[in-house]
């Protein structure tokens, strides 16, 4: 059983030790936490627009069902998730730290452990409501709050060139396809040319001569089996294939047209909310909070250690303590 009485005991044979031990670690932290600097942090915010559909999703919505799971097998994740992988990229980083001379403020030797102390000065996170928030932090809060809002412009940047590259890529794309489906479209219609003048038949079921019909096949004539004859199912598929051609040359001029617009338009897709201004106050260090905890676990740790040399007394004037303590200690370093 806990001896209460026998804890306070303890506690009070010790007190004085304590109360120096706890005031002097108080006195301490005070005199710390006074001589170190006042940090800044200045904060932007940042909105994502709705962005109009790209060639790319007006594709994926013409095909329907099988959008959602072209979506899932691209990778297609939250948007703001990727431009707050975007804000924390080398390339912005670097960029920074060019424009503000960030690696000799931060008196680093490498390029690397100047993008390590950039990091650790600043937070960036993104909420499911669209909102991105960036806070830079720094003993100058004119810097602080121009680096902060200098994150924005250096992503607007990056993402308005990434865009570019994205959308003249697919230009290339659907125009490349364009020309394939030109060049199956003019195949077809050389086969079926082709077909016509060696059969001497333009529509199977409705005699020789008139022009070419591939819209219904109505009236075609059965042989004396009673089955479609070889020549008019030729017919049908080649019919059929420039039919799809077709189909697929008016989809694909679309969408050339519409990626050249989109290669056009200005993409950018993110608003600032909040640009930094300079801050009136410190954001750190917290001085009372690093005081109360700094002067609580020094007290914590004064009562324990008062507990063990307690013990540690106690079990010298035992000789059955001393074997267990001695016991203790063997098994210690048998451990070890």
């Amino acid at each position: 059983e806990i001896d209460l009485m026998g804890l306070l005991l303890v506690v009070a044979k010790y007190n004085r030790f304590i109360i120096k031990l706890t005031a002097g670690a108080a006195v301490l932290a005070v005199v710390v936490s006074l001589n170190m600097p006042d940090i800044y942090t200045g904060q932007t915010v940042v909105q994502m627009q709705k962005r109009e559909s790209s060639p790319a999703s007006m594709l994926l919505g013409q095909l329907g069902g099988l959008a959602g799971v072209a979506g899932g097998a691209m990778g297609i994740k939250n948007p703001a998730d990727q431009y707050v992988g975007l804000l924390k990229s080398r390339t912005v980083e670097d960029a920074l730290i060019q424009r503000f001379k960030l690696q000799s403020l931060y008196q680093a030797k490498t390029l690397q452990s100047t993008r390590a102390s950039l990091e650790g000065s600043t937070a960036i996170s993104a909420g499911k409501d669209g909102f991105i928030k960036i806070e830079f932090s720094n003993k100058d809060p004119e810097l602080a709050a121009a680096v902060a809002n200098a994150y924005v412009e250096e992503l607007l940047r990056l993402s308005t060139r990434l865009d570019a590259d994205d959308a003249q890529a697919t230009k290339q794309f659907y125009e490349k396809q364009l020309k394939e489906v030109r060049e199956n479209l003019n195949r077809a219609e050389l086969e079926m040319k082709a077909f016509q003048e060696k059969n001497r038949v333009f529509r199977f079921g409705g005699g020789g001569g008139g022009d070419v019909s591939t819209g219904g096949f109505g009236g075609m004539v059965l042989g004396a089996t009673g089955e479609i004859p070889a020549a008019e199912l030729d017919f049908i598929r080649i019919a059929r294939e420039v039919k799809f051609q077709e189909a697929m040359l008016v989809m694909m001029t679309q969408q050339v047209v519409a990626s050249k617009l989109d290669a056009a338009k200005d993409s950018r897709s993110l608003q600032v909310v909040d640009r930094a201004v300079l801050p009136e106050k410190k954001s750190k260090p917290k001085r009372a909070l690093i005081v109360a905890l700094v002067t609580f676990f020094t007290l914590f740790v004064g009562i324990l250690g008062v507990f063990f040399k307690d013990a540690a007394e106690r079990s010298r004037k035992n000789p059955e303590q001393t074997e267990r303590m001695n016991l203790l200690k063997r098994y210690f370093l048998r451990g070890c």
